[in-house]
């Protein structure tokens, strides 16, 4: 029976959380880490949830959707999104990242960085980037309802970490999360790397992929020293806006085959 209890605590986990790493979980669900290792070897043989090549992460699959309704349809997002973040860097050069808020983080899930000729990383989809201090995660928030940034926060305070403390000052994080809105895009400069600046849009969309939530985020990211933040926006804010435009009507119409 208590095999069985953990066993369905981490499928909840997993349906708030999706992508999820097994450490991250085993902190979140409150079990300890080898008992989740066994756990989710199991689930994983069942068909109950899948697991990432690049990092180890592991999502529910479709077959928990009998037993729950928290099934998320990251995998659907990203070979919508993947194309068109191609087009992007093919036409600007510099890289761009689609990430979502998922595992209790900003998760990269789609990224251009290898097809870019002026990039400094290559390996980064399953990273994670900061929830306040990142372009992707200020535009996240900034977009998010009142409901649904409360519960995005109150998971990054349950699990603790850079995270919880960056969103410990509510009102400085709303005065940021202001700013964002008014200017009508995230934007940071050197908080995540000194070398890298980044801006930043949000994908919405309305469908059964997302929910009627905020899908996730856009950047264009490029070397502080090439340019500054406004004359990133001038160049690069158009064309970030077209893709993103472009990935939300592909989510508002029907779902990849597969």
């Amino acid at each position: 029976m208590r095999a069985l209890a953990r066993g369905l605590h981490l499928l909840e986990a997993l349906g708030e959380l999706g992508w999820t790493r097994p450490g991250a979980l085993a902190a979140y669900a409150g079990i300890d880490r080898s008992s989740v290792y066994r756990l989710l070897n199991t689930l994983e043989q069942l068909g109950y949830l899948v697991r990432r090549e690049d990092d180890g992460a592991v999502a529910l699959t479709a077959k928990v959707a009998q037993l729950a309704d928290g099934v998320r349809d990251d995998e659907a997002v990203a070979q919508i999104v993947a194309p068109i973040l191609r087009d992007l860097t093919a036409a600007i050069l510099w890289p761009s990242d689609f990430a979502s808020f998922t595992g209790g983080a900003v998760t990269i899930q789609v990224s251009t960085h290898r097809l870019s000729p002026v990039s400094v990383y290559r390996q980064v989809v399953g990273k994670h980037r900061p929830l306040v201090r990142s372009a992707l995660g200020r535009a996240i928030l900034a977009a998010a309802g009142r409901a649904e940034r409360e519960a995005m926060l109150g998971i990054v305070a349950r699990l603790g970490g850079e995270d919880a403390r960056d969103i410990a000052d509510r009102r400085g994080l709303d005065r940021l999360l202001q700013a964002v809105r008014r200017r009508g895009h995230a934007a940071s400069q050197g908080e995540v790397d000194d070398r890298i600046g980044a801006i930043a849009l949000p994908v919405r969309a309305q469908d059964r992929v997302a929910g009627g939530r905020v899908a996730g985020a856009v950047n264009v990211i490029y070397f502080r020293n090439a340019m500054t933040a406004d004359e990133a926006a001038d160049r690069y804010l158009e064309p970030l806006a077209a893709a993103v435009r472009r990935i939300e009507a592909a989510l508002a119409g029907p779902r990849p085959a597969g």
